[in-house]
C-alpha cells in the first residue's frame, strides 16, 4: 500500500513509508518534493535577482504594464512563445520550486494561460521554434541575474594572503588605486550564461571596492553599458583591446591588471608556499587536499603579484597565475618561477613595460606576450600557488568565436608563434592544436659563420 509509481518519466520513486516521507518532506511542509524552507530561499533569490536587474538597468529598464495578479519573473523565455506575449509569474504563488507559478499573457493583456497546450488551443495551432522570438535584453538579464551567486569575501583571507609576503614584499605592496583594472570581453551579452559570467567578475571587483573598465566589441557596447559597466570599445580585436588597456594604464602611470570575463574565483594556497616541487602526483594530491584555501578578490591577487614583482632584484615587468585550476599540478613547480608561460586570463604588467600584443595573432597571443617580455627583460614572475577558476574554451563569445572546429585558426596562430620563437614554442605532447613554452630552448639567430646557439638562462 505504500508503493508510489512515477508518472513523470523520471524513474522509479522510493518505496516504503520511511522513504516516502523523506522524498515528499515532512507533513505539511509542502505539496511537493521541495520543502517550504527551500521554496522561501528560492523566492528570496528571485527577489534579489530582480532587484539586481533593476539596479543594473536603472531608468533604461523596459517599461511593462503587467496585468493585475501578474508580475515579472526570472524564467527563461520559452523558445515557442510568439511575439507580443509576456511571460511572468502569478502573484502569491510559489510554484514547484518557489520561483513562482509561470503565467503567459496574450497580447491583449487580458487572456492568461499557464500551459503551452492551452495557448495552442487558444491560437488553434501547434507552436514551434518558428513561432517564437528571441528574448529581449531585459528578459535575458532577469534570467541571468537569477543564476549569479552572491559574491562574499572574507577579510581574514586577504589578511592571511598578505602575511605570505616577506617584509621586503610587504614594503612594495601597492594600493588598489595605483592599478588600472581592465576586463577584456566580447559578445557575452547575447545569452544568460555569458551575462552571468560577466556579472560574477563585476561583483568580485565590487566586493573589493573597485569598478573596473571593460574593453568590449563595438556591437555589444551598449548592452555592456546597460549592465552598469564602465565599458569602452575594444579597438576592433582581442589584441586591440589588450593594447588599448595597456596604453591607458601607461597614460595614467599605473600598472595594468587584465582580467578575462569568465573567471568565477581567485584562490591562493599559502600553506603550500614552502613545499618543494614534487613530481609525485599522489603526494601532490594529498598535500593539496589538506592545504588551507584562501578565496580572495581579483584586487588582492593583483596587489600580491605586484608586491612580489617589485621586491624581486630582476625587476620583472609581467606577472601571472598558475595556468591550470588544479593546484596539485602546480606543485610540480616551485612557488614562484621566472621563465614560464603567463596566462592572459589574469596578469599584471608594469607601466614601464614597452611590450605590446602582436595584432597578427587572434589566439594564443599570451604566449607571444610572455616571450616578448622574456626577450626584453630578464624575467617574468608566475605565482604557482595562485589559481583562478575560469571556463576556458567552453563558453559562447570571446575568443571561442574565433576558433573553428577544424582547428585551422589554432594552427595558423601556432605557426606564427613558432616562426617568431623557434625552439621555445613546442607542440603539446598530448593535446591537439595546443603548445607549451620552453624558453630555455629558444634558438637565437646565429651570427654569420657561427654555430647555432641556444639561450643560456
Amino acid at each position: 500500500q505504500h508503493e508510489l509509481t512515477s508518472t513523470s518519466g523520471c524513474g522509479a520513486t522510493p518505496r516504503g513509508p520511511g522513504r516516502l516521507r523523506r522524498a515528499m518532506g515532512a507533513k505539511g511542509a509542502c505539496n511537493g518534493l521541495i520543502s517550504r524552507a527551500e521554496k522561501n530561499k528560492m523566492a528570496a533569490k528571485v527577489k534579489r535577482a530582480l532587484a539586481a536587474k533593476q539596479t543594473a538597468l536603472g531608468s533604461k529598464a523596459q517599461k511593462i504594464k503587467w496585468p493585475i495578479g501578474c508580475l515579472e519573473g526570472t524564467f527563461k523565455r520559452p523558445f515557442w512563445l510568439p511575439s507580443g506575449w509576456l511571460h511572468g509569474v502569478k502573484v502569491g504563488t510559489s510554484g514547484y520550486t518557489g520561483r513562482g507559478l509561470q503565467v503567459f499573457i496574450a497580447p491583449d493583456r487580458v487572456h492568461k494561460f499557464y500551459h503551452r497546450v492551452a495557448i495552442e488551443a487558444y491560437l488553434g495551432k501547434k507552436l514551434t521554434a518558428k513561432d517564437g522570438v528571441p528574448p529581449t535584453f531585459d528578459e535575458l538579464l532577469a534570467n541571468a541575474m537569477h543564476r549569479v551567486p552572491v559574491v562574499s569575501l572574507r577579510p581574514q583571507h586577504e589578511v592571511a594572503l598578505f602575511r605570505c609576503l616577506s617584509d621586503e614584499e610587504r614594503a612594495a605592496l601597492p594600493d588598489a588605486k595605483d592599478i588600472h583594472f581592465c576586463v577584456v570581453s566580447a559578445r557575452r551579452t547575447d545569452e544568460p550564461q555569458g551575462i552571468k559570467g560577466c556579472m560574477i567578475v563585476q561583483e568580485s571587483f565590487k566586493a573589493a571596492g573597485i569598478k573596473p573598465r571593460w574593453y568590449v566589441d563595438a556591437k555589444s557596447l551598449q548592452n555592456y553599458r546597460r549592465l552598469g559597466f564602465d565599458a569602452v570599445a575594444d579597438g576592433g580585436s582581442l589584441c586591440g583591446a589588450r593594447n588599448k588597456a595597456l596604453a591607458e594604464a601607461k597614460k595614467l602611470g599605473k600598472a595594468c591588471c587584465q582580467v578575462s570575463d569568465d573567471i568565477s574565483r581567485w584562490v591562493y594556497y599559502g600553506a603550500l608556499d614552502n613545499i618543494h616541487a614534487t613530481k609525485d602526483q599522489d603526494e601532490a594530491n594529498r598535500l593539496s587536499r589538506r592545504a588551507r584555501r584562501l578565496v580572495i578578490s581579483p584586487v588582492a591577487a593583483a596587489r600580491f603579484l605586484l608586491a612580489r614583482m617589485r621586491a624581486s632584484e630582476a625587476g620583472p615587468k609581467l606577472g601571472g597565475v598558475l595556468p591550470t585550476g588544479n593546484i596539485a599540478r602546480g606543485l610540480a613547480h616551485a612557488s614562484v618561477t621566472t621563465h614560464h608561460f603567463i596566462l592572459g586570463d589574469f596578469f599584471v604588467a608594469e607601466a614601464q613595460s614597452e611590450v605590446r600584443f602582436d595584432p597578427k595573432l587572434t589566439l594564443k597571443e599570451d604566449y607571444d606576450f610572455t616571450c616578448s617580455h622574456l626577450e626584453r627583460y630578464p624575467e617574468v614572475l608566475r605565482a604557482n600557488r595562485l589559481l583562478i577558476t575560469a571556463k576556458h574554451e567552453t563558453n559562447a563569445g570571446g575568443a571561442c568565436d574565433v576558433r573553428d572546429a577544424a582547428g585551422e585558426r589554432e594552427r595558423y596562430n601556432i605557426g606564427v608563434l613558432k616562426s617568431k620563437w623557434p625552439g621555445a614554442i613546442k607542440d603539446h605532447p598530448t593535446r591537439a592544436n595546443q603548445v607549451t613554452l620552453r624558453w630555455k630552448s629558444l634558438i637565437r639567430e646565429k651570427p654569420e659563420g657561427e654555430e647555432e646557439m641556444k639561450v643560456d638562462a
